[in-house]
């Protein structure tokens, strides 16, 4: 199944924006320990969903909450990003740039993530078996 293997890729990738806003801040943790944070708690989500995904021939109310949970949270994820992305372009100024930018980049991973997993999820035929 590629579902999970998408969760846990897009689960890296939001760990690699969050350590290159955080590279971006020069390393500096007082101001941008939430990149690393927002960063490590999606991919922790969607590592969760992923796992939880792959379980799907043994344990098949896992495997659909997991499959399920790991469509939607991108999309939401998305919206966050996005929002949080507009409001850092709109009020941040220069110093604040960088950041705008990887929320924007995750925002716009997070749509594809969304793409990619709905249409590598199981059918109702291979779920029924």
């Amino acid at each position: 199944m590629k579902s999970p293997k998408l969760m846990f890729t897009y689960a890296a990738f939001l760990l690699i924006c969050g350590l290159a806003a955080f590279a971006m801040a020069n390393f500096n943790w007082t101001h941008a320990k939430t990149a690393l944070i927002v960063g490590a708690g999606t991919g922790l989500a969607m590592v969760i969903c992923g796992a939880l995904a792959k379980c799907l021939p043994r344990n098949r109310a896992a495997g659909m909450i997991g499959i399920h949970v790991g469509l939607v949270l991108p999309l939401v994820f998305a919206f966050l990003f996005g929002w949080r992305a507009y409001k850092t372009f709109s009020t941040g100024g220069e110093a604040k740039r960088y950041l705008a930018i990887i929320l924007a980049i995750m925002a716009i991973g997070s749509v594809i993530a969304f793409v990619a997993i709905a249409l590598t999820r199981p059918k109702p035929a291979d779920r029924a078996g």
